[in-house]
């Protein structure tokens, strides 16, 4: 079907279409609320890696860990208070451990140190109930649950926050750049219907993460706006010739086909590249943008085609004089000024390409709230580790880990160790893991040796014998030796045995025993890495691969290793698929060439700036950022391109890039404007460091695009002519000029 067909399809059906459209809206809105928001990233790690090997394991084994710590102030964490609290805490369900782990100083206050371990399925209810107990009780806490609570907390609170600040900014920029009043309410109503098209199709994976739901809709609302714009103008146009509603839409739709789809295409293109992430949240976020941008796409064609024939008459009511955006300063600039103005921004792009493979990235965020902050400051940083190794069944066993956790537990990082605390069967449980005759028997049992001889002799035990073979011994003894076991030591071996029995599902599972380390380090600390590494080497040396880890310090370990790979891998693929889109669309290897080489120059004015500006770059901004800036902004190289090329059939070089520039630059205005406003409200808005950082990059790379495209191009399509129109129409149809 030819594109005046489908146009002509289209605009007969555009009510039905329209109605469709909103019921498929009305459809998905409920399903926003029923979307699983996940707030793990370690759950976005590759299968490959030691930390998800690690996780694997001991959710199979024994089931996930969460650590938390609260600091109790003054008296609270001194005497009866104290333990009154530690006794508590270690009656909670799922509770491995409770106690109390240093005391510091913060002005004239002093605090007490509970860490708490915590199965990771009584975490949240363990989290809730701690800070009822101590509702009334000065402390700060920290942990992986409350930092999850702050993230959906915050949210919540920003998230419609962000979209209506966003909205408002969208509007006011349509206000003044379209003719009519009533046309930026069309766009939003469009652009509100995908976003809930897509947001509420998301029911469809099992999960989306917190990340991918706070950006999407923003991002959807930036990326997408150009559509409408595009369609709008054309309409718009096509009214002005005389031309009947339904004609005029008809035509406009057909010729619009082409570039939104291109435009939209490339966009896409830039999402599919996060699809290949070893991080696998980037194909949590490059699906459902694509999704998002290729429901958007088709809400333009399907439904605005009916709201603005339908208001026609209302447009033509609420008519407007428009901010129009001049060329002219621009296309008088003398021609040596425009060629040192090209020569400065090539030389800069390929000095930030050298500044920006130099640039510090980080794996980790700051903490999430002052009390982390507040702790970490007066005790060090606690981030938990955990080590698994072959089943400990044997002495052997125990003291092959216990040398291994020696040595662990000697590593330092700056002269300092980077273990705080080990616990493992063999240093936690080493009571029972001892070997016992009637002397230490009766130390162990506070009885009289005599006692203690004779319950071995009963139990038919030649000491030494290890405790936990003594407990399991006399407890599964028939009922008549039980019975020549006094009361009270039969008593104390009974509690022995709940403890053992709890150290052994906390450490020893069917096929794996594990440690659990408390480390005083974080991954941005100088030498950390080299620490963690050297951990890694002694796990090997004492296992050789039967072994495995898990923790966030792995886990931004391995992020950190696969990152060079990933900036390949995202970068090519998503040059490559917008270099094939282009060269499709223009039937030209020059154009796709030029266009790249552009885009990716402000790809590196924008990293080398944020890497200078902000002292590092977090890698998931990178990541994201350059594919976006990449997919997006493409759209400004290739509405200029496209206007030079059909120039050229009547003008020579210098004027048809000086025309080309006077008719882009409105759209190329309205919509990067739109663009650098939404990124950084969202930037300065958001205390979620992943958001706020993205959006602050995004607003820069929009400036870079617009200034490249506005600056840089015009004259690079003049220098090289030759080649820009090759293949579009023989060279004597061109108009031949000065090159300038």
């Amino acid at each position: 079907m030819g594109k005046e067909k489908l146009a002509g399809w289209i605009v007969r059906l555009r009510y039905p279409l329209l109605i469709l459209l909103l019921l498929a809206a009305v459809w998905a809105a409920p399903n926003i609320a029923k979307t699983r928001i996940n707030y793990s990233l370690t759950d976005y790690l590759n299968e490959n890696t030691l930390t998800k090997r690690g996780l694997d394991i001991m959710n199979r084994e024994f089931g996930a860990t969460s650590g938390m710590t609260v600091a109790l102030r003054g008296e609270a964490g001194e005497g009866e208070a104290l333990e009154s609290f530690l006794t508590f805490a270690q009656a909670l369900p799922g509770m491995m451990s409770a106690e109390k782990s240093g005391t510091a100083r913060e002005g004239d206050d002093t605090y007490t140190q509970v860490s708490m371990i915590v199965t990771e399925a009584e975490a949240e209810a363990a989290y809730d109930q701690v800070e009822q107990y101590l509702v009334e009780v000065p402390h700060l806490s920290s942990g992986a649950v409350r930092d999850s609570r702050i993230i959906q907390a915050s949210l919540a609170e920003e998230i419609p926050l962000v979209m209506a600040v966003s909205c408002l900014i969208v509007l006011a920029v349509l206000l003044m750049m379209t003719r009519s009043f009533l046309e930026p309410l069309i766009f939003m109503a469009v652009i509100a219907v995908s976003i809930v098209l897509n947001m509420g199709t998301n029911l469809i994976f099992p999960s989306i993460s917190f990340f991918t739901f706070a950006v999407a809709a923003i991002l959807q609302l930036a990326l997408s706006m150009d559509y409408s714009i595009m369609l709008i103008n054309a309409y718009d146009a096509r009214l002005d010739q005389g031309l009947t509603p339904v004609r005029a839409m008809t035509e406009a739709l057909a010729d619009s086909f082409m570039p939104v789809a291109s435009s939209a295409l490339t966009t896409v293109a830039g999402m599919v590249s996060l699809v290949f992430m070893s991080f696998t949240i980037g194909y949590d976020i490059g699906v459902v943008l694509a999704k998002g941008i290729v429901l958007s796409m088709l809400a333009v064609f399907l439904m605005m085609p009916g709201l603005l024939v339908l208001l026609t008459p209302a447009l033509a009511r609420t008519r407007h004089k428009s901010l129009r955006i001049r060329a002219e300063a621009l296309i008088r600039l003398p021609g040596k000024v425009r060629t040192l103005i090209s020569l400065t921004l090539l030389i800069l792009i390929v000095a930030s390409a050298v500044v920006q493979s130099k640039n510090v990235y980080t794996y980790t965020v700051r903490d999430m709230d002052s009390d982390s902050a507040r702790i970490a400051e007066m005790f060090g940083r606690s981030n938990q580790t955990v080590l698994l190794v072959p089943a400990c069944r044997e002495d052997k066993d125990y003291e092959r880990l216990k040398e291994t956790l020696d040595r662990i537990s000697r590593v330092e990082n700056g002269g300092k160790p980077v273990v705080r605390s080990v616990y493992a069967m063999p240093v936690t449980g080493e009571a029972a893991l001892r070997y016992y005759d009637a002397e230490s028997l009766s130390e162990l049992l506070g009885v009289p040796r005599e006692s203690a001889a004779a319950v071995l002799k009963v139990l038919g035990v030649t000491p030494p014998i290890r405790g936990d073979q003594l407990i399991e011994r006399a407890l599964n003894a028939d009922s008549l030796v039980s019975l020549l076991i006094p009361a009270s030591i039969r008593s104390r071996l009974t509690e022995a045995e709940s403890l053992l029995t709890l150290a052994r599902e906390t450490f020893d599972g069917e096929n794996w025993s594990r440690a659990i380390l408390e480390m005083d380090i974080s991954y941005t600390d100088p030498g950390a890495p080299e620490a963690l590494h050297e951990i890694q080497r002694l796990m090997e040396e004492a296992y050789g691969d039967q072994w495995a880890m898990a923790g966030n310090l792995t886990a931004t370990d391995d992020i950190a290793t696969s990152f060079s790979g990933d900036v390949r891998k995202v970068s090519w693929i998503t040059i490559l698929a917008v270099f094939l889109i282009v060269m499709f669309s223009f039937r030209s290897l020059w154009v796709p060439l030029i266009l790249v080489c552009v885009i990716q120059g402000a790809v590196w004015i924008n990293m080398a700036f944020s890497g200078l500006a902000d002292g590092s770059v977090f890698f998931m901004c990178y990541l994201i950022c350059m594919a976006l800036q990449m997919g997006a902004t493409i759209d400004y190289g290739i509405l200029m391109t496209s206007h030079y090329r059909e120039c050229r059939r009547s003008l020579p070089p210098l004027e048809a890039a000086g025309e080309a520039l006077r008719r882009s630059v409105q759209t190329i205005f309205t919509s990067g404007l739109a663009l650098i406003t939404a990124g950084f409200a969202v930037g300065r808005i958001s205390t979620v460091f992943y958001i706020s950082e993205i959006g602050k990059m995004l607003g820069r790379g929009a400036i870079v695009s617009v200034l490249l495209i506005l600056l840089l191009l015009p004259q690079l399509l003049v220098w090289l002519d030759r080649w820009v129109v090759s293949g579009r129409f023989s060279a004597e149809n061109a108009k031949p000029g000065d090159d300038g």
